[in-house]
């Protein structure tokens, strides 16, 4: 509505013209600002972390979920996007580093799936599964912690995700001054994530608002092209 209110358009020119801004947008910015680590990438991931986490190394980042709610969801699709919340969500997965950019993000998840279904359709998990990654961070690995050496880079995850070698969670319970100490610094080094979701949901109201699209490409188009605007403010 802004953009046709601003440029004078009417609603069908207006609609049309924000499909080709997020289209081109994908088309000439994706392979930079939506790309996946290289080595030298996960080099400085690593250091930025270890510098600012207290000296822990070997940090890739930190990994959630967010959900977009889609009002305009057509009726034959709501019992596979109607989640808990009781409203048709479309679920974002992404990875966020200590300066809030996006270093992978997955969309188009139904909001009936919970964070364990979505990292089993993850490219993420296939990425850690054929070797992918590792090969990525051989220049990273191995690294220590304490007196133990590590050979793969992890993530920090809230409770529900299972208990993957690349995941580190909080500890439900803890009880000794050491685990209670651990538990603070996970549930504070993980607001990393939370925080770059709600930049991107204060910069891009599309993203935070109810979607009123009904076609599933260009709703994935309209939040591919805020990550890429998201992550060049980033790098700015």
């Amino acid at each position: 509505h802004a953009f046709r209110d601003y440029f004078q358009m009417s609603k069908t020119m207006s609609k049309n013209c924000v499909d080709r801004f997020n289209r081109k947008m994908i088309e000439i910015y994706h392979a930079e600002y939506l790309r996946p680590p290289t080595p030298e990438d996960l080099k400085n991931i690593v250091a930025l972390h270890k510098s600012v986490h207290r000296g822990i190394d070997g940090m890739f980042g930190s990994l959630d979920c967010m959900h977009t709610y889609w009002k305009n969801c057509p009726y034959a699709f709501q019992g596979s996007f109607k989640g808990k919340e009781k409203k048709a969500s479309i679920v974002l997965e992404a990875v966020s580093d200590y300066h809030l950019w996006f270093w992978h993000s997955s969309y188009g998840y139904a909001g009936t799936l919970n964070d364990i279904n979505m990292m089993n359709l993850s490219p993420l998990l296939n990425g850690f599964l054929d070797g992918d990654f590792e090969v990525r961070e051989a220049e990273s690995s191995p690294f220590n912690i304490g007196s133990e050496d590590f050979s793969k880079l992890f993530l920090l995850v809230d409770g529900i995700y299972p208990r993957y070698s690349r995941f580190v969670k909080a500890i439900k319970e803890p009880i000794t001054h050491n685990e209670k100490k651990f538990t603070s610094y996970q549930e504070s080094a993980r607001k990393d994530i939370e925080q770059a979701f709600g930049v991107l949901q204060a910069m891009w109201q599309c993203v935070k608002r109810p979607i009123l699209l009904m076609d599933t490409q260009k709703i994935a188009d309209m939040v591919a092209a805020c990550l890429i605007l998201h992550n060049m403010c980033v790098s700015d």
